[in-house]
């Protein structure tokens, strides 16, 4: 199975491609000064939804970086109003961008397209201005178990603050998906499989579809919903 193709599928209901939601995102706004003229990156930027809306509100440089060429379809489907925005159909391991570069880095649910965490925000510290702002969002514990079942858990907040000093980054803000939040999201893609496998019976993808959107959604049940959270995290890089 094509997993691009997979996440196309899971994510074709939504526009933006996390838990967050659209309210909570525009806070970032101000938690990253946006303004004229700031240059912005954004890796694994999928359908780039935050990028896109301060490219309306903003004339913004924005660039966007990811493998899913028909997640950069919708990107490129309307011309922002007041931002110039450039997107790659590009991995960004390897991707060549020069050091020190960008007013804003944003990785939201792309780090692993480095590895791990602290692989990517060692990338973005590389790429942003002394006193440019990294955003990251991904995964953070919060309710351990009580009986450690071997799983690899992520830190908590706390923890994954302490990861974003060490590499150079002061946090001045968090913005946390609620329970509510989370299953929206992974209810969207449980949908959109099941949906698109009622549409598509003789694809030679089906069983593998139904298959992964089953795993998915169970290992969101079992992991994801007791115990696993989703927080952005703002960092100012030191001057």
């Amino acid at each position: 199975m094509d997993q691009l193709n997979y996440w196309a599928i899971a994510d074709r209901e939504v526009e933006i491609q996390n838990p967050i939601t659209d309210r909570k995102l525009r806070l970032l706004d101000d938690y990253c000064s946006i303004r004229d003229g700031m240059s912005v990156l954004d890796m694994g930027c999928g359908k780039a939804w935050l990028m896109r809306q301060w490219a309306e509100k903003f004339a913004i440089q924005g660039v966007g970086i990811d493998v899913n060429a028909r997640f950069l379809e919708a990107a490129r489907r309307k011309s922002p109003a007041r931002g110039r925005l450039t997107f790659h159909n590009a991995a960004v391991k390897g991707f060549n961008v020069e050091p020190a570069s960008y007013d804003v880095v944003l990785c939201l649910g792309a780090a692993a397209s480095l590895g791990d965490v602290p692989a990517a925000l060692e990338w973005m510290a590389n790429i942003a201005k002394p006193g440019g702002t990294l955003v990251l969002g991904t995964t953070v514990l919060r309710h351990p178990p009580a009986v450690p079942k071997g799983d690899i858990l992520p830190p908590d907040t706390v923890g994954m603050i302490g990861v974003m000093e060490r590499h150079g980054a002061e946090v001045s803000a968090t913005i946390s998906a609620s329970d509510a939040d989370y299953e929206r999201y992974q209810s969207h893609q449980r949908h959109a499989t099941l949906l698109w496998a009622r549409e598509n019976p003789g694809h030679r993808d089906h069983a593998e579809v139904l298959q992964k959107s089953r795993d998915d959604w169970m290992h969101y049940q079992r992991i994801i919903r007791p115990m696993l959270g989703w927080t952005i995290f703002v960092g100012r890089k030191k001057d």
